[in-house]
This record gives C-alpha cells, structure tokens and sequence, in this order.
C-alpha cells in the first residue's frame, strides 16, 4: 500500500497540524469528561436512577456518536476535512451548553445525543489528517501525540468542571464549557487546508471507495480490531463511574475528587498517552509487530492498579492506583488505534478509523456505562449498599474482564497480518 509521503516543507508543517487539530481534541475530551462530574447532582436534581444515569452517560451519547462516525468518516474520504471539524466543533459545543439548560430525562438524553453527533466528526476526520501528513514510521507518535493533547482536556475538564460546579452549579458550567468550545474554530480555518489540495491528490470515486470498504471489512484482522480495540477503551467507560465511585466510597464531594482525584486520573492518561507513542516509536522500530504487542501487553497491566481502586480502603492508595491504571492503559491508546491505520489503504483510512469509533462508541463509550448502572441497580437490590459505594464497586469489578480479552485479540491479529508477508518493515510502506 502506498504511502502518501510528506514532502520537507510539509514535515515542517506537522508541529501546526498537531498543534491545532490537538487543541480541538483537547475541547472534545473536556467536553465528553465534564459528564462523569454531574453523574451525582444531575442524579439528585433529576431524580433519576444509575440506569438512567448510565443511558445518560453512555447510550445516548454513543449510539449517535457510533452511527453519525461512520457517515462522517465517509464524507472525510471525500470532503473538506477542515471545514468538517469546523462544522462538528460547533455542534458539539453548541449542544453541550443545551445540556445546562435541561429539566428532564429527555431533554438531558437529546442534549447528549446531539454532543455525541458533533463529537463524531472529530476523531475520524482529523486522523485521517494526520494520517495523510506524516510519515508512516511517525504515525504511532502522531496519533498517539493527538490523542494526548486531547487527553489533556480530560484533566482540564475534572479538575476545572469540579470547580465550576461548586462555584456556579453544573448548570452554568455546562454552558461555560459549550461557549468555551467555540474559540478554537478560528485557529482551526486560519492554520490548516486540506492536504488533498496540497497534494493535488485524487478524492476516491464512489465506486473505488466500496470496493476498497468492501475488502477492508472482509479481512478478519480488521473484524479482530474492531471488537479489540473497543475492548481496550473500556476504562474510558468506567470513567464515566469513577468519580461517582469515589464520592459514594469515601464521603468526599465533586470538588474533592475533582482537585485530586482528577488531577491523578488526568496526569496518568497524559503521560500514559504520550509515553506509548513514544515507546511504540522506539519498539516498531524494531519491529512492526511490537505495535500489536504493546497494545495487548498494556491494557491487561492496568487491571493490577484498577484493582487496587476497588478494594482499597485508603483513599490516597485508591488514587495512586487510579493514577497507574490509566497511565497503562493510556500506553495503549494511540498504538492501538495506530495498528488500524497501518493495516488499511490511504482512500478508506477514515472509514477505517470512523469503523473503529463506530464500534469502540457502542462498546466502551455506550455499553460499558449503561451496563455498570444497571449491574450496579442489582446489585442493589440483592442488599448491596448504593450509599457507600458497594453495589456500584461489583459492577465496577466485573468490567475488569473486557480487556484481557482485547489482549488476546491483538496477538491473533499481529499473527494474520504479518503472516503472509502482506505487511513489511517501516519502509516508506504501510
């Protein structure tokens, strides 16, 4: 498969189209993360239930945000990808500030439904940005890069949405995170054009990008990462509970757990997110395979600190592990999502990774939330207590055994993909 090599001056232009496409992830995760904090007062205020909660947290927002990614990722193999995220930024944003204006189940259930439509065109469009601009033995690093500078956003949005909701209420902070969203749009038109112009590269007619999606999804590695790579992303679910977990286990409130728990939670996914691509640099090096491997060894290696936020009984114990849980898990985030780049042809990349968002939406963004709720409800009312956390900490236990199955996944995938001697070296080749 060909790569669409970058000539100097365009590698010169990476550190901006990084920059730029980082910052709109940045507000995608602030915004996606700024939920997880209003589970407990939007509960209350509502009047509504952990199953209710877990549709909200979850369902609502990933079943639109699954579908509407592979009608975007579509239209990124075509279209304009700058003008596209322009036009996701805005909706998103937009419905995240409705979200503070909600009285009832429905509203709060279309508000985020209409945050999960936005919040599609983001990823898949802007890794096919990426994908076309760098150079293939950078593309862990890249996206991997992204992914953190999104990240980032996770620990903005923790510690300054527990601060805003103390000081304002979680209705006003909803609206102060949906305005907020609104200034990186110009930044984004005035620093990046598509690279299609740039290139003078063919669009894909219609006919060549079905057949080329028509292969794609008949290749059983392919199938293999579409079921892994949401199972990796599973604990980006089981964040939807985790404050609410720590406010029910150890009698702290939003704030608390925001300033430091945040803080911990964040800082982990940060370094976690870069420290893979750098390390999946290093090792593909090497070994094009250790792309795979790395997914598969990391995600199973988080489960030893996630344990000990379940179990333990010390609060800054229950932290530390919070913080080591999801750097590993974060080692894994972008080499995973890397893998599927490398495995598919440059006029289907974004279908491919809009293919990967669909099912990781469904999975870890929409199941695993409204699955912890439910398990959590009964657990309830088998006795466990919900006040202190017991019955929400079963459910939470039981998650655990998703990802270790994603590992096992990547193993069969490397061994198909490298078998036929289809895929080669870092070369200039994907």
């Amino acid at each position: 498969m060909p790569e669409n090599t970058a000539t100097q001056s365009q590698r010169q232009s990476l550190v901006v189209v990084l920059a730029v496409l980082g910052l709109v992830n940045l507000v995608n995760y602030m915004d996606r993360v700024l939920f997880s904090l209003m589970v407990e007062p939007v509960k209350a205020e509502l009047d509504l239930s952990d199953g209710q909660m877990g549709l909200l947290g979850g369902f609502a927002f990933a079943l639109v945000y699954a579908v509407m990614g592979l009608v975007v990722g579509r239209i990124a193999d075509s279209w304009n990808r700058v003008r596209l995220i322009g036009v996701a930024l805005t909706v998103w944003s937009a419905a995240t500030a409705a979200c503070g204006l909600v009285n009832s189940f429905v509203q709060m259930f279309a508000s985020r439904m209409l945050v999960g439509a936005g919040e599609a065109g983001c990823v898949p469009a802007a890794q096919s940005f990426i994908s076309d601009v760098a150079p293939a033995k950078n593309r862990a690093f890249m996206i991997s890069a992204f992914t953190g500078i999104g990240t980032v956003g996770t620990l903005i949005g923790l510690i300054l949405g527990g601060v805003l909701i103390e000081l304002i209420g979680w209705r006003m902070t909803f609206i102060a995170f949906g305005l907020f969203g609104f200034l990186p749009l110009i930044i984004l038109f005035a620093a990046l054009r598509e690279p299609r112009a740039m290139h003078k590269a063919p669009t894909p007619t219609a006919i060549t990008w079905r057949r080329d999606v028509a292969e794609m999804l008949k290749r059983r590695e392919i199938q293999l990462l579409l079921i892994g790579i949401p199972l990796i992303y599973t604990l980006a679910g089981v964040g939807t509970w985790i404050p609410a977990f720590f406010q029910r286990t150890f009698g702290i409130n939003t704030e608390d757990f925001s300033r430091v728990g945040g803080a911990y939670l964040g800082i982990g996914l940060i370094l976690g997110t870069f420290a893979g691509g750098f390390i999946a640099n290093k090792l593909v090096a090497r070994d094009m395979r250790w792309e795979f491997w790395w997914s598969s060894l990391s995600c199973t290696l988080a489960m030893a600190p996630l344990l000990l936020v379940y179990l333990s009984d010390n609060l800054d114990l229950a932290y530390l592990g919070l913080f080591g849980a999801f750097f590993l898990a974060g080692t894994s985030f972008g080499p995973s999502m890397a893998c599927m780049h490398t495995i598919t042809k440059q006029s289907v990349r974004a279908t491919a990774v809009a293919s990967m968002v669909f099912t990781t939406s469904l999975i870890a963004y929409g199941a695993v939330p409204v699955l912890i709720g439910i398990l959590s409800d009964i657990f309830a009312s088998y006795g466990a207590s919900v006040a202190d956390g017991t019955s929400l900490k079963y459910a939470l236990i039981l998650n655990m055994a998703l990802p270790p199955i994603a590992s096992v996944l990547f193993l069969m995938v490397s061994s198909r993909a490298f078998a036929d001697g289809r895929l080669k070296e870092l070369d200039g080749e994907t």
